[in-house]
């Protein structure tokens, strides 16, 4: 049964699938995971700022945090398994070179130098991303990012406005995928940079036992093309622990864990467990709430302490049908009440703003001044009027109906 249930593809193919459900959902309301949420590449971007400042980059939240931390601790234990089991944009790579197999697409293998220098490429990335966004505090690169693309799929304005060349970078490495397979993953993926130490560091790791015939049966299912008939600790940089060379393996115990008798599947359950207990636990401490700071969820998001501290004292409150309610109860009632009737009252002004509108242009638009625009979303002084609605709900953590319907309060 454990074992129907670790295949990899059936496993990939579950993953890439919640991931589309979540780009749908929140393609529809923002209170739904957004691109920059479900990465944890930006738990790394945000290392240096939420250690000086105790806050994350504008635009990441606390997900995306421990995201990273359930992949470092995967990867401690199996090195770069995310990649191979876990990973959409890798498992896109992969399966477009399945494509291009169905569609007679001669496979190209990048040797030698050429090979090694492409390589070094996404390490290079990988030192200029952390070094702006550590030094800047933005995600510069968000325009261009593949991965954001990918989960923007069903947002075609905000794909084509505000991550075209992402867009554009996603759809060429697919189809350079489709005779290179997993062209991203070898010679693009940050993530996948800052987490190759590992794959010498990991406690369970293939290795090649000394009855190896040479055959080489290992090296042809190998994604990465890693020489691995050479190699004794099959430990190198790029590879992406799919386990395919074991499952390969003609020869009974020659490729194998150096723990035995672990087999591929029970790998990557214990992956998956791994992952599962720290995303769960996390979101049970209550680390995956949207917002700028890493303790104080109350960040960027109106009238939350006010909920709490009523809440807090207890006091009662009848609601309209005669039923004692906690104030904090009253109160959220009254803020939905008031919601929904402005969501309903909206003038074509606010009805015409989309994700895409500027804060400037917002200002133009309602006739309010920027500075009470500020004061309505708890904005910050040092928000820029050429940003988004989009990085506003972003930041705050509300949807853009909410936003407009306290906008619309006081328009």
């Amino acid at each position: 049964m454990l074992k129907k249930m670790m295949n990899r593809t059936l496993w990939q193919g579950t993953v890439l699938a919640v991931f589309l459900v979540f780009a749908f959902l929140h393609a529809f309301d923002n209170i739904y995971p957004s691109a920059h949420a479900l990465c944890p590449f930006g738990g790394l971007v945000s290392l240096y700022s939420i250690i000086t400042e105790g806050t994350f980059v504008h635009r990441t939240h606390g997900s995306s945090l421990f995201l990273f931390v359930a992949v470092l601790l995967s990867a401690l234990v199996l090195g770069k398994i995310f990649c191979g089991w876990f990973c959409p944009l890798g498992t896109l790579g992969e399966w477009s070179r399945k494509l291009g197999k169905k569609l007679g697409v001669k496979k190209y293998e990048i040797d030698g130098l050429p090979d090694i220098l492409l390589r070094l490429v996404k390490y290079v990335l990988l030192a200029v991303i952390l070094y702006f966004v550590w030094s800047m505090g933005v995600l510069f690169y968000k325009g261009w990012c593949p991965w954001s693309a990918f989960m923007t799929i069903f947002e075609p304005d905000e794909l084509i406005e505000d991550i075209l060349m992402g867009g554009i970078i996603l759809v060429s490495v697919l189809g350079l995928s489709l005779s290179i397979e997993r062209f991203f993953c070898r010679y693009l993926c940050p993530l996948g940079a800052a987490i190759s130490i590992f794959n010498r560091l990991s406690f369970i790791k293939p290795r090649r036992r000394s009855v190896c015939s040479g055959c080489k049966a290992c090296e042809k299912v190998c994604p990465v093309n890693i020489k691995i008939a050479s190699m004794e600790k099959i430990n190198d940089s790029n590879c992406i622990r799919c386990y395919k060379c074991i499952d390969q393996c003609q020869e009974d115990g020659s490729l194998s864990f150096n723990l035995r008798p672990l087999k591929s599947y029970q790998a990557g359950f214990i992956a998956i467990l791994i992952m599962g207990i720290t995303i769960i636990s996390t979101i049970q401490m209550g680390y995956w709430e949207r917002g700028r700071t890493l303790f104080a969820q109350s960040m960027g998001r109106p009238g939350y302490m006010e909920e709490i501290d009523r809440e807090q004292q207890g006091e009662q409150y009848y609601s309209d049908n005669g039923e004692i309610v906690s104030e904090g109860q009253a109160f959220q009632s009254d803020q939905n009440g008031r919601e929904q009737l402005a969501i309903e009252d909206l003038d074509e002004e606010l009805q015409d703003i989309t994700a895409m509108t500027t804060l400037a242009e917002i200002s133009e638009q309602t006739g309010l001044a920027e500075e009470i625009i500020y004061n309505i979303w708890d904005l910050p002084d040092s928000f820029s009027p050429d940003a988004t609605l989009r990085e506003v709900i972003d930041y705050s953590g509300l949807s853009r109906r909410k936003l407009l319907a306290l906008l619309s309060e006081e328009y």
